[in-house]
């Protein structure tokens, strides 16, 4: 190392700024370093020795000594560089452990699952969820890694999503005897489109509460429910005996029911979008179709004082709201034979128009939705059927400003 180089090593660390000089400073670094030599053992720990430390005064610049030569001095340097560098290496491997700690259990409160089946005293029950799906496969593959990351969370929510009864594979993470049933139900919820979606809310709370180094994961999180939804609607032939299209009809429905529609709406927002962007393995009206098939299904046999019905109507408002589901709605309910009038009202929106109070055969009194029987009802039992009647009240509408509506 040349002089200039040194006095640049020197005068550049903030510990220097306490000499009088430059030389006053390399000056004491050498007689401390030669005073460290000779105390063979010993352990940094005074002001002088930490400052003597952090100036890392070269070999050729401390001063000969009948005792010493300059290979031992400089063998003493590298020692304690290298001394220097293990810590180092050390604190950022805590680091790491740290942070990959945390994102294991981001990964577990989201989607509710794990590769550690360990005894739960022997866990920290800190940002853990109490119960999670054990992926034992998956667990087996991995061997020693016991432990979710962003490399294999992919795959173990595909592996998580073909379990057929994920109920039979709950863990306890906590050592907690307290029987908790809804921390059962939503870690063994059998419905996998309704599984995504309560994953895609677990991480949208994620993202509002994580520290900024985990806030990617949590994003990224929160896009794996998006894709593993839109591949959910494009291959549901994969999934063993669930009905996709019914679980979204559902969770809509209960959704409107529960007055948390818009959320609901955010999540198919989103979905939409990404089935739009891959339409290889299926188009989008191929995907939605069987959607409007459900609905027609279950509405033909609704009747006006079914407050179902008005549930049903909601969520067919929400759809003609939507740009993208509007134009399959209209490819829908276009009839196969236009020239016939009465196919028309076998459409979707045929049966909906078609709803009445009036007898749908005239003269034909059995099984009316209102009145039956009414020439062997009693007085009574009419004004109770009347009274009935006017008490039913449709659920609110659904705003068309909803801000998850395009």
């Amino acid at each position: 190392m040349t002089d200039q180089e040194n006095n640049n090593n020197i005068s550049s660390n903030p510990f220097a700024a306490l000499f009088g000089s430059l030389a006053d400073a390399k000056q004491f670094a050498a007689i401390q370093k030669e005073q460290l030599k000779q105390q063979s053992g010993s352990v940094f720990g005074s002001e002088e020795e930490a400052l003597c430390n952090s100036l890392h005064v070269p070999a050729d610049e401390l001063p000969a000594s009948p005792d010493d030569s300059d290979n031992s001095v400089s063998e003493s340097l590298d020692e304690f560089d290298y001394s220097v560098s293990e810590i180092s290496r050390s604190f950022r491997t805590h680091q790491e452990m740290c942070e990959q700690l945390n994102i294991n259990h981001m990964i577990q409160r989201i989607f509710l699952i794990t590769l550690d089946n360990s005894d739960p005293s022997l866990k920290s029950g800190n940002g853990i969820p109490s119960r999670c799906v054990y992926l034992e496969e998956m667990a087996v593959e991995l061997e020693d890694q016991d432990w979710l990351d962003m490399s294999n969370v992919e795959q173990a929510i595909f592996a998580r999503l073909l379990l057929q009864d994920p109920g039979n594979h709950l863990i306890s993470m906590t050592s907690s005897t307290t029987l908790n049933l809804s921390a059962d139900r939503d870690a063994g919820e059998r419905h996998i489109f309704c599984y995504l979606y309560s994953c895609f809310q677990r991480a949208k709370e994620e993202i509002t509460k994580v520290p900024e180094n985990l806030l990617p994961f949590a994003v990224q999180c929160r896009n794996l429910t998006v894709s593993n939804t839109r591949t959910v609607l494009l291959t549901p032939e994969i999934y063993v005996d669930q009905n996709i299209h019914e679980q979204l009809v559902d969770l809509m429905l209960e959704a409107i029911q529960g007055a948390h529609f818009e959320d609901v709406t955010e999540f198919l927002e989103e979905v939409i979008e990404a089935l739009l962007l891959d339409e290889e393995v299926r188009t989008f009206p191929e995907v939605m179709i069987p959607v409007f098939d459900i609905l027609l299904s279950r509405i033909k046999d609704l009747e006006l004082c079914q407050i179902l019905l008005y549930a049903y109507l909601d969520i067919l408002l929400y759809f003609t709201r939507q740009k993208d589901m509007a134009k399959v709605f209209l490819e829908y309910i276009q009839p196969k034979d236009p020239s016939n009038g009465q196919m028309y009202q076998k459409t979707l929106l045929g049966v909906i128009l078609n709803i009445s109070c009036l007898l749908k055969t005239p003269g034909v009194v059995e099984n009316h939705g209102f009145f039956l029987n009414p020439s062997r009802s009693s007085p009574q039992e009419i004004k109770v059927q009347e009274a009935n009647i006017h008490q039913v009240e449709p659920p609110p509408r659904v705003s068309a400003t909803a801000p998850a509506l395009r």
